[in-house]
């Protein structure tokens, strides 16, 4: 297996996706950086060390990348709390994940069957194992979608993070065999006067109950875009700060549900997108000046972020972290995450199973990153 991640990690490096000196850095490099992180936090304790020889024997046969191990560590690591406990947990999941992954036997396939003249990212998962799981996910979707339209509950989920992280391809994934009379997406443009001063209204008159309702970025632009690139007043920053839990819980008080998914990125994956985007015929106009800002305001972006994270964060309403560099994989944790939470009836869980918990962080109320973190 470590030959296909190789050798996707080639196909990265001839795209121009990793830094440098990525390309040189084997698996034994990964697995000695996660036994240095976990010694020097004093938490390498038997259990941890006993589950992660597991998962190393298994990444000889089954899709384990443990660069991404490696990151999803990290991230682990930035929840208050116990973080022994914490991390024991996060090598379980991952472990018992594994069971229900597809197993070896794949070389890396031309990512070119389909007709096309846009290339596609590579990814750690191949396209056949890609759509055979897509498709058995997006059959669960309608089921949650006929579960609503019976039980005229309502699913909101908030797609944030910075600009080419995903968001959009995501909701694709989501929606693309759907009913259209099940669900909305929802895109608001620049707010007129009025809707400045009824900001809560402005969003609450979009969802449609009985629906899954789609934010492609949503009320939190005032708690993000604006203050970053200056747009809004810092009364009006501080206005929602302080009402958006209330406002949340309004959403969800006749028993729907509300997700907010924030899809992280790295600087260098951003910068290669938006090149991307640049060159294609089809995916021009997706790139606007605010794109090319968006690389300089980095570090404010991360800043008002991390404000974000610490203070919405909320019991009912935790933001869930997903690292996005590789779309397939959060593209498709993403709709499972949704799934998992929602009692929609005949539910398949063997097909929800096939997670990687490497790549999705719930940000608890008790497990709040500190103001020093650096999730993208």
């Amino acid at each position: 297996m470590w030959e296909l991640i190789s050798e996707v990690k080639k196909m990265k490096g001839m795209m121009g996706l990793l830094k440098e000196d990525e390309s040189e850095m084997p698996k034994d490099r990964y697995i000695k950086d996660i036994v240095n992180i976990l010694e020097f936090n004093g938490i390498y304790t038997g259990m941890i060390k006993k589950v992660f020889d597991e998962i190393i024997k298994l990444g000889d046969s089954q899709i384990i990348d443990f660069e991404l191990l490696d990151k999803g560590l990290k991230r682990n690591l930035l929840k208050k709390g116990n973080k022994k406990k914490s991390i024991e947990d996060y090598f379980l999941r991952v472990y018992n994940s594994l069971k229900f992954r597809e197993r070896g036997g794949y070389g890396v396939e031309p990512e070119s069957e389909d007709f096309s003249f846009e290339p596609e990212e590579p990814s750690l998962i191949p396209k056949k194992v890609y759509k055979k799981e897509l498709y058995y996910l997006q059959v669960e979707l309608l089921k949650l979608e006929e579960w609503l339209k019976n039980t005229g509950k309502t699913v909101i989920i908030v797609f944030e993070g910075r600009d080419s992280a995903g968001k959009g391809s995501t909701i694709k994934k989501f929606t693309e065999n759907m009913d259209p009379k099940g669900f909305k997406v929802i895109t608001m443009g620049i707010p007129t006067p009025d809707e400045r001063k009824n900001w809560w209204d402005r969003y609450k008159k979009q969802i449609e109950p009985g629906k899954i309702n789609l934010f492609d970025r949503s009320w939190y632009n005032r708690g993000l875009v604006e203050p970053v690139m200056g747009y809004g007043s810092d009364e009006e920053y501080q206005d929602f700060m302080e009402n958006v839990e209330n406002f949340e819980n309004s959403l969800i008080e006749n028993g729907d549900y509300l997700f907010k998914l924030w899809f992280s990125i790295e600087k260098e994956t951003q910068a290669k997108r938006f090149q991307m985007r640049q060159q294609s015929p089809l995916k021009y106009w997706k790139y606007s000046p605010n794109d090319a800002k968006m690389q300089d305001l980095w570090d404010r972006f991360t800043e008002f972020k991390e404000r974000l994270f610490d203070k919405t964060s909320t019991l009912n309403h935790p933001w869930v972290i997903i690292d996005s560099d590789d779309k397939r994989i959060s593209g498709l944790n993403a709709i499972r995450y949704v799934l998992k939470q929602i009692p929609y009836e005949n539910k398949n869980e063997e097909v929800l199973n096939k997670e990687y918990p490497e790549v999705l962080t719930v940000l608890k109320p008790t497990d709040k990153p500190n103001t020093e973190n650096n999730t993208k």
